[in-house]
């Protein structure tokens, strides 16, 4: 069928009596080649084309495999470098892994002038970094950064989460930051900051996705938050309450989670210790589904998922960034209903496990997975199709 509509596509265009740019080309001719495309090195040559291509593969974003960019802890000679929570970048080279292919390779990308700052979150293909006083919003393709006027009223040491609401390029796109009891909001490209009082006792939130129009958080405590921001921000506060609980209080601030979207669907996914061994642990991931809210009783209802049909999940051991889902992963080589991790192996730097099934793993992987809030890894999940310039970022 892709066949026929290249050969009737072929055929219309150049039946034009007018010349033709590569961004005039119809879409029904580039759907296929998109179809097409396996590795990242292909995807990027796509999308910085022209802005139609690249709108054209950011409409088919779920189906494009998250990368994974960490450093290079050794330079060309041998030696080792320190590496503290991502805030030194000096001597270090970069690698995108992407697991269309049998190996990461090093990047093309300079992010030497990034040295001395501290990263704070990774959001909708974005890094998002802290220096003198001031958040540097930083596209790892591109090394483009835009940033908000600074915050002096809020110190460094009060900031507990930042994230973006939105793709840069959307009207709507704006950045989050809690500190204290306060939420500030700077529109991309505006002039200032607005300060807002959720005003739902203590807030703290850990994780949070753009859902059907609306931000979903997730908090200590186990508590679970609506965001409303416009026309005005509005806060729900819910207590999370899986099927199968008996006593309710199942999920806890110390649980590993993962909130992501799945096609129409908003998912977390909890990451539970099945086993120990000498050498080696057990765990197995579970999946929930948002199902409902009660709001007499302010309680958040999720239900068992058993598969997750044709999607696979992208998780980061490194709290500050978000899980990436990614549907028909057999495209590129993948598997459906899995969830994959950083492996720390340069030969193999991607692993996978699947959905509910309990597994041995070195133990240093699994230490990394346990400890996931208090050690640094050095991977971030990149969502390549939300990570390409657009016209207007300077």
């Amino acid at each position: 069928m892709a066949n026929r509509t290249c050969s009737a596509s072929v055929s219309s265009l150049f039946a034009s009596s007018r010349p033709q740019g590569w961004a005039e080309l119809p879409d029904d001719l580039l759907r296929p080649v998109v179809a097409l495309l396996r590795l990242f090195r292909d995807l990027l040559a796509f999308g910085t084309t022209c802005r139609h291509w690249c709108d054209l593969l950011s409409a088919h974003r779920s189906s494009v495999q998250p990368l994974l960019l960490h450093p290079n802890l050794r330079t060309d000679d041998g030696q080792s470098l320190s590496h503290n929570c991502w805030t030194l970048f000096h001597k270090c080279t970069w690698r995108l892994a992407d697991p269309a292919a049998t190996s990461s390779s090093r990047s093309f990308l300079s992010l030497s002038d990034l040295r001395s700052m501290t990263f704070l979150h990774c959001s909708y293909g974005q890094l998002i970094f802290y220096h003198n006083n001031g958040f540097h919003i930083v596209n790892p393709f591109t090394g483009a950064k835009v940033g908000p006027p600074s915050l002096r009223s809020v110190p460094f040491t009060c900031i507990s989460y930042v994230t973006l609401t939105a793709p840069v390029a959307s009207a709507d796109s704006h950045l989050l930051v809690s500190a204290g009891a306060y939420l500030f909001l700077w529109r991309i490209g505006g002039d200032s900051w607005t300060k807002h009082s959720p005003k739902v006792g203590r807030f703290l939130i850990e994780q949070s996705v753009a859902f059907k129009g609306k931000t979903y958080a997730l908090g200590s405590f186990g508590w679970f938050y609506i965001i409303h921001l416009s026309p005005s921000l509005i806060i729900q506060k819910f207590k999370i309450v899986f099927e199968e609980d008996i006593t309710e209080d199942l999920y806890s601030a110390n649980d590993k989670a993962w909130l992501v979207v799945c096609g129409d669907a908003l998912l977390l996914i909890k990451l539970v210790e099945a086993g120990r061994g000498m050498r080696s642990e057990a765990f197995q991931f579970m999946a929930f589904k948002l199902e409902s809210f009660d709001t007499m009783t302010k309680k958040a209802r999720w239900v068992k998922v058993n598969k997750l049909d044709n999607w696979a999940i992208f998780i980061s051991v490194d709290e500050r960034c978000e899980a990436l889902s990614c549907m028909n992963p057999e495209g590129w080589g993948g598997r459906s209903n899995h969830i994959y991790f950083p492996s720390y192996q340069s030969e193999k730097p991607w692993a996978a496990v699947q959905l509910w099934k309990k597994m041995l793993l070195p133990f240093d992987v699994f230490a990394a997975l346990q400890h996931w809030k208090t050690v640094p890894e050095i991977g971030v999940n990149l969502g390549l199709s939300r990570a390409f310039p657009r016209s207007g970022l300077r």
